[in-house]
């Protein structure tokens, strides 16, 4: 009976071995490996790093330090299985200290030769897939622990079977995920995932160690407890990572969302202001002598709102609304538009109509209402005297004053049919004879200080 029981417990250990040096190869592989790298390779090394492996290799190479430290220093005479509480604990402290140096020596030439973008990843993956390691080297079916060895191997038995289950907890819930997540180093704050497993790696090493020294005097009760109690501790960590690293994706996804929505919106915004543009040179090229007219405007009309202080927003605003503000010119005759003499007052009525139609026109866009600003009211003026509306002072939109002296500005610096564009110190008088009256006197100055700073009269046509 004691023979069966013991192959069935062979049998069991070897295949959690296996089935987790499976699981570890799958982790690194979907976590770590880039297109092109070998399988083969990364097979061996993850057999030769694998923390089974390690384990033997570090625990016997620390407790080989530990021994020999006790055999040099402690009495020669003494019973090696009778160790004074002080070498027992000093022996347990070399021991986990040194098998932790092992594991992460493990981590960091697996990260080096994965080049992953982050070495805390990989040494994560290490940590916990040896927190679970650790757990299935207990030894407890030897009967060394237990007055009963059949006992002994029951109790392993169920706990490699629950190891198995860990395993598989830990492979799907939380390294499918931290695929994800494996390359986000600024989105991660890997210490809440280093930091747990390895001080659980130092501090059940160091229980092992202890239970090896002095297993005559631990009681069979605090073994068990001590089992069920760290075999529980694994399980919560699954359960905590599994909902940190959900909750980091969550959190990554989301911003991935905003960042894709705030590109489309800027798309859709650079579309909207090149589809602006467009239409303002198909009105400007109704007359050939105001080409670019609209677009000029619209970039006075800028320049006049960031040297009042304005925010982005209305500096925008107002280039858009600049591009837009003679569209009504679209339903004024062509003969009108490029008559080679001064207006008749019928002509001048005709052209007196285009900011009422422009209003209409643009009131049809519904998701920018605003638009109708510049169109409709840009030649009123600052005392009451210009159309449509007859609006005075600050009655007016600030947004179409603004762009009131803009249009003048380009109207006074551009060439037109019946004369050439007038000098920069013309300009400059009639901006000064017009404010107050014809213009806001705020933005009068704003355009007498950009001129002054246009030394070279660089912004004539």
């Amino acid at each position: 009976m004691d023979s069966v029981l013991h192959i069935i417990h062979i049998i069991i250990k070897m295949s959690f071995f296996i089935w987790f040096a499976f699981l570890f190869y799958s982790s690194l592989q979907k976590c770590f490996l880039k297109e092109g790298k070998s399988k083969l390779k990364l097979l061996l090394l993850s057999l030769l790093t694998s923390p089974i492996i390690s384990f033997f290799e570090a625990f016997f190479v620390s407790d080989l330090i530990a021994y020999l430290f006790l055999a040099g220093f402690a009495d020669p005479d003494k019973n090696r299985e009778l160790y004074t509480v002080g070498e027992v604990a000093y022996s347990c402290i070399v021991v986990s200290s040194i098998y932790l140096m092992f594991i992460l020596l493990y981590s960091r030439l697996a990260a080096k030769w994965f080049k992953a973008e982050s070495r805390q990843s990989v040494l994560f993956v290490y940590l916990m897939f040896n927190t679970i390691s650790v757990l299935s080297l207990r030894g407890t079916g030897g009967g060394s622990y237990f007055s009963s060895k059949i006992a002994g191997m029951i109790l392993d038995d169920i706990g490699v079977l629950f190891l198995y289950l860990a395993a598989w907890l830990y492979y799907r819930l939380v390294v499918c995920s931290l695929a994800k997540t494996a390359q986000e180093r600024e989105s991660v704050n890997w210490k809440i995932f280093v930091v747990p497993p390895a001080l659980f790696t130092l501090f059940y090493t160091m229980l092992a160690a202890l239970m090896i020294k002095k297993q005559d005097t631990l009681g069979e009760k605090l073994i068990l407890s001590v089992y069920l109690f760290s075999t529980v501790i694994v399980f919560l960590f699954i359960w905590a990572f599994q909902v940190i690293i959900k909750n980091i994706n969550a959190t990554i996804e989301a911003v991935k969302a905003q960042e894709e929505a705030e590109k489309a919106k800027d798309e859709v915004k650079e579309l909207s202001v090149e589809v602006m543009e467009a239409l303002a040179h198909t009105i400007d090229a109704k007359d050939e002598y105001t080409k670019g007219h609209s677009v000029r405007v619209a970039k006075y009309s800028m320049m006049i709102a960031e040297k009042l202080g304005m925010g982005e927003e209305d500096c925008e605003n107002v280039y858009y609304m600049g591009l837009l503000h003679d569209l009504g010119k679209i339903g004024v005759p062509n003969e009108i538009i490029n008559s080679p003499t001064n207006l008749t007052d019928e002509q001048y009525d005709v052209i007196k109509t285009h900011p009422a139609l422009g209003y209409d026109i643009l009131s049809e866009i519904k998701s920018r209402p605003d638009l109708v600003t510049g169109a409709r009211w840009h030649h009123e003026r600052y005392d009451g005297k210009g159309y449509p509306d007859g609006k005075s002072g600050e009655d007016i939109p600030i947004l179409a004053r603004i762009i009131a002296v803009a249009d003048s500005y380009d109207a006074m610096t551009s060439n037109r049919s019946y004369r050439k564009y007038m000098p920069q110190e013309k300009v400059r008088e009639e901006i000064v004879k017009g404010s107050g009256t014809q213009f806001d006197p705020k933005i009068a100055e704003c355009m007498l200080r950009i001129i002054g700073e246009d030394v070279d009269y660089e912004l004539h046509e």
